[in-house]
């Protein structure tokens, strides 16, 4: 009995007379396989990286804008909106920092974070006063509504 098996070296030959390049070794596929995997995982964890500072950005210029808010915001629904506005860039922040945690981005992650107790000192400033915890400077200690601020103006 002979060790050689003719329908795989039948194969070669055929491949040979086509014109082909010979099969490749199974150490070969597997070394493509896995350069290709690495291939999409750099494409994967730059994809990361630039949504993580897609949402940075995002946060950030929410947090940078309220310093321009439009209208009033001593009380009422002026205030509720202010304060809903404030409250996303906590949200904002925490969905920066599980994004960043998620993706193993120390950098982006300390960023998150960092816009995330800023926009809960935002929030603080506001709330702390009119519950009589706190004084912040630039916020007077008014009421939640407005009808409480015109009480307290009268003489």
């Amino acid at each position: 009995m002979s060790e050689i098996d003719w329908n795989v070296e039948l194969r070669k030959i055929e491949r040979a007379y086509d014109g082909l390049p010979p099969e490749p070794s199974p150490n070969a596929v597997r070394a493509r396989k896995a350069a290709e995997e690495r291939a999409r995982q750099r494409v994967a964890e730059r994809l990361a990286l630039v949504g993580a500072w897609a949402r940075l950005v995002l946060v950030a210029a929410l947090a940078v804008s309220l310093y321009w808010w439009p209208g009033a915001h001593d009380c009422g629904r002026d205030l509720a909106a202010f304060l809903g506005a404030e409250s996303m860039v906590v949200v904002g922040g925490v969905w920066a920092a599980v994004a960043t945690w998620r993706h193993r981005l120390p950098a982006s992650h300390g960023a998150a974070l960092i816009l995330l107790i800023a926009g809960l000192g935002l929030v603080a400033a506001q709330v702390l006063p009119r519950a009589g915890y706190a004084t912040v400077a630039g916020v007077h200690a008014s009421g939640w509504r407005c009808d409480a601020v015109a009480a307290t103006a009268l003489p």
